[in-house]
């Protein structure tokens, strides 16, 4: 099974990917693609080079769980609208049931559950865990 975690933060998409081997033993995933990034998210090309590029990423893959970790939308910590047209992009992709899962959640499936891999760079962390949360659901 392969898994990918997806983290949305300001105008960048950062993935980390998990799969477990026949022995059931995680490993990180050989990607290519690690973080993506909408520059301008008024150019109208730019969203769609953004679009091309996630779709593409996703089909070369063939992830069988995708999920991302929400983020506020209310309040004085709500996130960028920015990120929330990035999310769009990434649900309307064919073929592959998106789940959202609330850092709360996260979080209390990591106290009893200690991720046994170190995402390859610390702006990955959140999406690691996440692709280790959906591993193990």
């Amino acid at each position: 099974m392969k898994a990918l975690g997806i983290s949305i933060e300001a105008n960048k998409v950062i993935f980390s990917a998990l799969e477990n081997d026949s022995n059931q033993t995680i490993k990180e995933s050989a990607t290519e693609t690690r973080k993506l990034e909408l520059k301008d998210h008024l150019d109208s090309s730019g969203v769609r080079e953004l679009l091309g590029e996630i779709h593409a990423f996703l089909g070369a893959e063939a992830f069988d769980k995708v999920g991302i970790i929400t983020r506020g939308t209310k309040g004085r910590f709500a996130a960028s609208p920015i990120s929330f047209k990035i999310e769009g992009l990434i649900q309307v992709y064919p073929g592959i049931q998106i789940e959202f899962v609330a850092p709360a959640t996260l979080r209390a499936f990591l106290k009893k559950n200690q991720n046994p891999i170190t995402a390859k760079f610390s702006y990955q962390k959140d999406a690691c865990d996440l692709a280790f949360y959906l591993l193990n659901q």
